[in-house]
């Protein structure tokens, strides 16, 4: 079974709902508990401990009635923690920082298979082929795990006044190849079946 993707624009506690129906789209089709591993290697590590500790509360208050455990990923098990989780959701930070930790474990992206994989802000830049990187204001090139263009946070205050969207916008869809470009605004999120 292949993996179902959901990419975030970023922030999904400020979705209208407050990141319900994220929550719940990201554990359906689950029965028993689901087993989450959370991978914020895009934070610096010290703030690690504090992010996972911050999801678990997100998810608690979403996800009322539901069994599930969270784990912190971590770099040197990752590949066995990918196996061992139903979910995995990369939350957002610096995109180069999650590509560089990720790249310590090659071929982690061989078992996805069956699997939930989440990404906000920079884990949705890492899933997508090529992305615009909000910060350092140039097109960025992510993992292609889906061949798609990706373009986080968008129309919302990020790095505000920095950015022109429409010009944005336009860079990205005239980067190399012809791929879907997906625009996602703060808290709005896309669900993408792997093929």
């Amino acid at each position: 079974m292949s993996p179902k993707y959901i990419l975030l624009g970023g922030y999904p506690s400020r979705a209208s709902d407050g990141g319900k129906a994220f929550l719940e789209e990201f554990i359906n089709g689950f029965e028993e508990s689901v087993k989450i591993l959370d991978c914020v290697f895009a934070r610096p590590q010290g703030e690690w401990e504090e992010k996972v500790t911050e999801d678990r509360e997100f998810f608690k208050t979403h996800l009322t009635g539901k069994k599930f455990k969270i784990e912190l990923a971590q770099p040197e098990k990752f590949i066995d923690q990918v196996k061992w989780a139903n979910a995995i959701y990369f939350c957002g930070g610096r995109t180069s920082q999650l590509k560089k930790i990720l790249a310590e474990s090659p071929g982690w992206e061989r078992e996805l298979e069956g699997k939930t994989i989440a990404g906000t802000s920079a884990g949705a830049n890492m899933i997508a082929k090529y992305y615009y990187g909000l910060d350092g204001l140039r097109i960025g090139k992510g993992l292609g795990l889906l061949p798609i263009k990706v373009l986080v946070h968008y129309r919302s205050d990020y790095n505000a006044p920095n950015i022109d969207w429409n010009k944005t916008y336009a860079e990205l869809k005239n980067h190399k190849e012809d791929l879907p470009l997906l625009t996602l605004a703060e808290g709005q999120f896309e669900v993408i079946m792997s093929q």
